[in-house]
Formats: structure tokens, sequence, C-alpha cells
């Protein structure tokens, strides 16, 4: 129950670290280098595909592994 606790503790400051990271990014973008807002959302759709998959690869070739 402590590693799940941990887990989740350590998830949490993670993602709204990472939130936090985005929205100061897209607001430097947006107004002091001067990219629309649709600019800015095709990049970040990209960029999250390109993040996403190889972690989904190993996320489920971390479930498959037999115990």
């Amino acid at each position: 129950m402590e590693n799940r606790l941990g887990f989740v503790i350590t998830f949490a400051v993670v993602a709204g670290s990472a939130a936090l990271v985005a929205f100061m990014l897209g607001y430097v973008a947006h107004y002091d280098i001067g990219l629309s807002r649709i600019e800015i959302r095709h990049s970040a759709l990209i960029a999250t595909t390109l993040i996403a998959m190889p972690l989904a690869r190993e996320l489920f070739s971390y479930w498959r592994k037999p115990k």
C-alpha cells in the first residue's frame, strides 16, 4: 500500500509540474515569440504523439512480462 501511495504522489507532482511548464512555454511562445495559438497547438500535438508512443510501448511491454 505504501508503494502505491508513493507512486500516486509522485505522479501528481510530475503531472502538475509538466502542466505548469506547458502553460509557461505556451505563454512565452504566444506573447514573446509571436506564434499563433493554432501553431502552438499543432506543435504540441505532434510533440505529445512523439513522446506518448514510446512510453505506451514500454508500458505495454512491461505488462506482458511473465511474473
